[in-house]
């Protein structure tokens, strides 16, 4: 809920979804970004979430707002 509370990153998915993107300096896997999708709608739900070290690819999708 963090991530997508205050996120670093929000990129357009490929339907209707959004992906909220943040960057942490410690976790138990070193350092890494934990990615988040989602959609907004009135009762809004987390579809997947996941941590990567490469987050350019996905922000490959268009970043529509950043910190």
């Amino acid at each position: 809920m963090e991530t997508v509370n205050s996120p670093d990153y929000i990129v357009k998915g490929l339907k209707d979804e959004l992906i909220a993107i943040k960057h942490y300096y410690r976790t138990n896997l070193g350092e890494k970004y934990c990615v988040v999708i989602y959609k907004e709608n009135k009762d809004g739900f987390i579809i997947t979430s996941f941590f990567t070290s490469k987050p350019e690819t996905i922000k490959k999708g268009g970043v529509i707002w950043q910190k």
